[in-house]
């Protein structure tokens, strides 16, 4: 079988702009790729604002957008970026589409690109964007509770500015796109269970897990220093649960064995939350706030810790903190709900406590600063997947031969082309 058609990778951010989880994910599968001989370009979507920093590699395009003028209700971008997404599209025959998102792309930009007969796409589901308009966190908007389903009735009360009709609008549009889809993907079986409940068909669904680009080595446990310390890795803010974690830091506050590290970016944050942050820094001796980090650092980052925390007050699909966790040799104590307790197995790779529970995980944190029971969870990891792993269970789900892709693929392919930078508007 002749892999000549490039995959299309396609992002609705890139990675030399932002460092969330779907971005990263979406560029391992296309390093991936290449490294199976697999033809592959990537295409990220990319704020006009930040185009003077994109930085854009091999067989990588842009499509440009305005923040300001995307319809979030609906899920639509301004034409132009559609017809800026077709264009690549038709420059380089790309004729099966793997959509990491649709957010900034816009619906509409998936229902263009999959119009031309023998275009082929999966969408990869890394939230609930699809089913829930409260920033695709199926959290309520009034009262930051977890939900259970998304249906025009309850999302109506949810935004009752809004109501009913809308939602039931929102609801056609969304399944008229995802009717023109071949299948999707989900990292993790929570996400995809959720979705099928929604109304996906199972059979359409495939669960594969994420992989790092270089899962690397494990780090040897530090050596004993008096102090257990605890990280926090990721995005700062408030559905991260950043504010619960600093609760059980005060709560901590005369637990000498404990240090506790904060990595991340306040930018966007919460003037309320940073000013906390700020606050307990200083007041408490055993919280350190260590600021942003880039993402070739992290495993460095967290060999420097014994535990990484993930306390996120929503769902969580496959968050890729607890792979990078793993890959370092450090096990995860984690809010216990959704993807996170699907990918942290009590007792045996690391720890739950009850979601927004500032006391029970800071009880946690306590009976984890147990030398044993940290030498026994360490002894526990997985090995995360490495990025052709992946790409070869992607190609599975598409209903590409795993096994033709390296043996059948031009050599060509793997000769990296110049990177496009200028798409038509």
């Amino acid at each position: 079988m002749s892999f000549a058609p490039p995959i299309a990778v396609i992002s609705h951010a890139h990675p030399s702009i932002s460092k969330g989880g779907a971005e990263i994910a979406a560029h391992t599968l296309y390093q991936g790729l290449r490294a199976l001989g697999v033809p592959a370009i990537f295409i990220a979507a990319v704020p006009e604002a930040e185009r003077h920093r994109l930085d854009l590699g091999a067989d990588e395009y842009a499509v440009f957008h305005a923040q300001e003028r995307y319809e979030h209700l609906y899920q639509l971008a301004e034409p132009a970026v559609a017809r800026q997404l077709c264009a690549v599209l038709d420059a380089t025959g790309a004729e099966q589409l793997v959509f990491h998102h649709f957010l900034w792309l816009g619906l509409n930009s998936l229902r263009d690109a999959l119009a031309l007969p023998g275009r082929r796409g999966l969408l990869v589901l890394h939230e609930f964007l699809a089913q829930c308009h409260h920033h695709g966190q199926m959290i309520t908007a009034t009262t930051q509770l977890p939900c259970s389903s998304a249906t025009p009735s309850r999302c109506g009360n949810c935004f009752p500015t809004l109501g009913r009709p809308r939602f039931e609008l929102r609801r056609r549009l969304v399944g008229e796109v995802f009717d023109q889809l071949d299948g999707f993907v989900s990292p993790s079986r929570f996400l995809a269970e959720r979705y099928v409940a929604w109304g996906l068909p199972a059979e359409r669904v495939h669960v594969v897990e994420n992989g790092l680009l270089h899962p690397g080595q494990p780090a040897p446990p530090r050596p004993a220093a008096g102090r257990f310390v605890f990280g926090f890795f990721g995005q700062l803010n408030p559905f991260k649960g950043v504010d619960v974690l600093l609760g059980a830091a005060e709560r901590l506050a005369s637990a000498a064995e404990i240090e506790i590290r904060i990595h991340g970016n306040i930018i966007g944050l919460p003037e309320a939350l940073v000013a906390r942050l700020d606050r307990l820094a200083e007041s408490l001796p055993q919280l350190r706030f260590m600021g942003a980090y880039e993402n070739d650092q992290v495993g460095a980052l967290m060999a420097e810790c014994d535990y990484v925390l993930v306390p996120s007050i929503w769902w969580e699909n496959s968050p890729v903190v607890i792979q990078e966790a793993y890959a370092a040799g450090r096990p995860v104590i984690c809010t216990g709900i959704g993807g996170m307790a699907e990918k942290v197995v009590p007792g045996v790779t690391g720890l739950h406590f009850r979601r927004n529970d500032a006391g029970d995980l800071a009880q946690v944190m306590q009976s984890a600063a147990d030398p044993a029971l940290l030498a026994k969870l360490q002894a526990g990891l997985p090995r995360p997947a490495d990025a052709p792993t992946m790409a070869r269970h992607y190609l599975a789900a598409m209903g590409l031969p795993t096994a033709a892709a390296e043996a059948e693929a031009p050599q060509a392919a793997r000769k990296p082309r110049r990177a496009g930078t200028k798409q038509p508007a």
